[in-house]
C-alpha cells in the first residue's frame, strides 16, 4: 500500500465544544491515525485542551456591518418562527481562504449563518469535504425540515418557518438558488452524512447534482464513555435512593420542538398512573422551563465535563430520548457506550444507533403509548435490560468508536487528496 500523501487537515467550524462532532473527529484522528495532523479552524474562539486552534484575524468593522445588515432580514421577516433555527447565509463573516490552503484537505462542518458565505468556498484551492450535520445545506436556510418537503422543489412555495409576507414570498427560492450556484462553482467537494437517513434526504434534494456523498457516522470516545466501575457510588453522590429505577433525560434545548421534551412529563405521568412508584428522574442539559414531575428528580444542570457526563449515563437504568428529528443522536451514542439503553422514537438517523430490540427500544414517532410501554417493559424485565446494555456497548465499539470512524475519514481524505491534486 502506498504511503499516505494527505498529512494535514483543517476542521472548519463556527465553534466547538468537547461534545461536538468536529472536536471529537479531530481528537480521534490525532490519537489514532499516525502521520496525520488535524487542526480545528474556528470562527468563535474556544479553549480546547490538547488541540491547536487557528482563528481568522478579527475584522471588526466589516463584521459589525454584516451583523447589522443581517439583522435587517429579521426585521423584514417578522413572522419567522423563533423556535426553529433558520440561517440566511447571505452575509457570512468568512474565513481567510489563504489560511485554509495551508492544509492538504479542508473539512467543513458548522459553517452556516454568518460564519462563511458559501460563495467564497470556490476560492479555496484545496479539496473540500463537507459534513452535513443537519438539513441546512440542502434547504433555503432551515436546519430542521420537520414535515416540510419544499427542499425537493428548490424551496419554492410558502416556507412554513419563514412565514414571509406576500412581498417577500420568493425569498426561500432565491436563497436556495444562490446556495446551489455557490456549491456548483466549487471544483472539489465531497459530502459526508453522519447517517444513512440524511444521505437519502440529501439525494432527494437538487442542491448537489452529481456530487459524491459518503456516509460516515460521528464518533464517540468509548474509552471515555464507558460503564462506571462503581455506579452505586455515583448514585449516592447524586442523592438517588438505593434500588430506584433511574430514567435519565438530557439535551441542549430539551424543550424545543425538535427535541420532543414535552413528551417526558407525559411519559412519566402515565407510568405513575400505571402504578410505578420506585422511579427517579435524572436530568441534565439546558432546561428552558420548570416542569413538575410525578417522581423525585435530580437535575445535574449543564455538563461540560465529559467524565462527569459519562458517570451520569452510567447512573441511569435507561435513557429517555423523545427527539422528533435528529440526524444521529449524540446522547444515544454516549448512553449506549455506557451500557444504558435508550427508549426513543423512530425518526431521522436515530434507529441506526438504537437498534430496536437489540441496543434499545424504538417507538413510532410521536406514539406516546408505545414509548410508555417500552419504558414499562424495561422497568419490569431486568434480563432484557441487561441484554440491550451489553449489545449496545458492542455496537458502540464496533460501529462508532474513535478508531473505526477515524480510519474511515482518513481513507476518505487520502482518496480525495489523490483525486483532486491542484497545481501550485
Amino acid at each position: 500500500m502506498a504511503s499516505p500523501q494527505c498529512r494535514t487537515i483543517f476542521q472548519v467550524s463556527h465553534s466547538v465544544s468537547a461534545s461536538s462532532a468536529p472536536y471529537r473527529l479531530s481528537d480521534a484522528l490525532n490519537r489514532h491515525i499516525p502521520g496525520l495532523k488535524s487542526t480545528l479552524l474556528l470562527r468563535r474562539r474556544k479553549e480546547i485542551d490538547g488541540l491547536e486552534i487557528h482563528r481568522t484575524p478579527a475584522r471588526r468593522a466589516t463584521d459589525a456591518l454584516r451583523r447589522h445588515l443581517a439583522h435587517g432580514f429579521d426585521i423584514l421577516l417578522p413572522e419567522r418562527r423563533k423556535d426553529l433555527p433558520f440561517s440566511l447565509n447571505v452575509l457570512g463573516m468568512g474565513f481567510d481562504t489563504a489560511q485554509m490552503e495551508k492544509a492538504d484537505v479542508v473539512h467543513l462542518h458548522w459553517i452556516g449563518g454568518r460564519t462563511v458565505d458559501f460563495s467564497q468556498l470556490c476560492h479555496i484551492r484545496r479539496p473540500l469535504v463537507y459534513t452535513l450535520h443537519d438539513m441546512f445545506a440542502c434547504t433555503a436556510g432551515c436546519h430542521c425540515t420537520m414535515d416540510c418537503g419544499l427542499f425537493q422543489d428548490e424551496c419554492r412555495g410558502n416556507c412554513p418557518q419563514l412565514g414571509a409576507p406576500r412581498l417577500f414570498r420568493n425569498i426561500p427560492a432565491w436563497l436556495f438558488s444562490r446556495k446551489r450556484r455557490a456549491f456548483g462553482r466549487i471544483p472539489s467537494l465531497t459530502l459526508v452524512t453522519p447517517s444513512l437517513w440524511l444521505k437519502r434526504e440529501v439525494e432527494r434534494s437538487c442542491m448537489f447534482p452529481g456530487r459524491k456523498i459518503v456516509q460516515i457516522y460521528n464518533p464517540v470516545d468509548t474509552d471515555l464513555f464507558r460503564p462506571a466501575e462503581d455506579r452505586n457510588a455515583i448514585r449516592a453522590g447524586l442523592g438517588i435512593p438505593p434500588g430506584a429505577f433511574v430514567i435519565a433525560c438530557g439535551a441542549t434545548g430539551l424543550f424545543n420542538p425538535v427535541k420532543g421534551g414535552h413528551f417526558i412529563p407525559l411519559v412519566l405521568e402515565e407510568l405513575y398512573r400505571r402504578g410505578h412508584r420506585n422511579l427517579h428522574l435524572l436530568l441534565f442539559g439546558n432546561q428552558e422551563k420548570s416542569v413538575d414531575y410525578p417522581f423525585p428528580s435530580t437535575n445535574a444542570g449543564f455538563i461540560t465535563d465529559m467524565n462527569k457526563l459519562a458517570g451520569l449515563y452510567s447512573a441511569a437504568d435507561i435513557f429517555l430520548n423523545p427527539t422528533l428529528q435528529d440526524v444521529l443522536s449524540n446522547v444515544a451514542l454516549e448512553s449506549m457506550a455506557c451500557k444504558t439503553p435508550s427508549v426513543t422514537f423512530r425518526t431521522g438517523g436515530v434507529p441506526e444507533a438504537v437498534l430496536d430490540g437489540r441496543t434499545g427500544l424504538v417507538a413510532q414517532q410521536g406514539d406516546l403509548n408505545q414509548m410508555v410501554a417500552h419504558c414499562e417493559r424495561l422497568i419490569q424485565d431486568g434480563k432484557l435490560l441487561q441484554t440491550l446494555a451489553e449489545e449496545g456497548r458492542r455496537h458502540a465499539e464496533q460501529t462508532f468508536s474513535y478508531p473505526v470512524i477515524a480510519a474511515r475519514h482518513a481513507a476518505l481524505y487520502e482518496e480525495t487528496f489523490r483525486e483532486y491534486r491542484y497545481e501550485e
